[in-house]
């Protein structure tokens, strides 16, 4: 569930400091640019419900009050978001909120997904039933294409310390070994705008017991399949840890929600 729509969006603690990444994980933080700053509480307006899809921004004047940033600085950030496909701008007239589910693109997704701790976790459930068609697929090209490389990223699960920390970092860094070697590289180009949102849920995810002990089992068969160089057996094992995990995720949303 999403949380309320304030009144004065612009006021926001976790606004103040963007995180960075690297290989998938967030190492540093930066103080923010002004438009950048704009950017961000005018997504979270959005996304926050306080304007839905087809509704109007208010005056420009109004806005950038609001915010707390000068007029240019509020063209800026509208002329991103209007490029990415949130906005419909049009001259002399309101600022129109696009519905982004449907007519959005790539540059929506990546952006919704950079803004992890602002998504309703049903976002999290899209995310998980895309996963689900894409990723058997490509473990058994990756399984079939490189398969040596995949048993040694294997290898290392057989070590995975106990903590939702580690196995946040070596799930999504097995799907992109995965990704990188399907021989595809638009699948890892897609899914590395997921990064953040990745990390972010998948610390609350991985905080349950049960959750990492499926996980260390599901990463113990896939081994021993590619060491077999079983594709087909890798894309049906991938294929069933999908449904479990998607169905263990949607038994502790509640709980997960509770920890933004």
């Amino acid at each position: 569930m999403a949380k309320p729509p304030t009144s004065d969006f612009g006021n926001d603690d976790r606004l103040a400091s963007p995180r960075d990444e690297k290989n998938g994980i967030m190492i540093s933080q930066k103080p923010l640019k002004l438009a950048q700053h704009a950017e961000i509480c005018l997504l979270s307006a959005i996304l926050e419900g306080e304007y839905p899809p087809g509704s109007a921004f208010p005056a420009e004047r109004e806005l950038a009050e609001k915010i707390g940033v000068t007029r240019p600085t509020l063209r800026e950030a509208l002329q991103r978001l209007a490029r990415d496909g949130w906005l419909d701008i049009r001259q002399g007239k309101q600022t129109i909120i696009r519905d982004y589910m449907k007519e959005g693109g790539l540059g929506v997704i990546s952006t919704m997904a950079r803004m992890a701790d602002r998504l309703p976790a049903n976002f999290i459930t899209y995310f998980l039933g895309v996963r689900s068609v894409i990723l058997p697929a490509v473990s058994r090209m990756a399984a079939e294409n490189q398969p040596a490389i995949l048993e040694e990223h294997l290898v290392g699960s057989q070590s995975l310390a106990d903590t939702p920390d580690a196995y946040t970092d070596y799930d999504w860094n097995l799907q992109l070994n995965m990704m990188t070697h399907s021989g595809n590289p638009f699948f890892r180009v897609i899914f590395n705008n997921f990064a953040l949102m990745y990390h972010e849920w998948g610390l609350r995810y991985f905080r349950f017991p049960e959750a990492r002990l499926l996980s260390a089992k599901y990463y113990a068969a896939l081994l021993e399949l590619v060491r077999r160089r079983d594709g087909v057996g890798v894309e049906a094992r991938v294929r069933l840890v999908m449904a479990d995990v998607t169905a263990l995720w949607e038994s502790r949303i509640g709980e997960m929600e509770n920890e933004i």
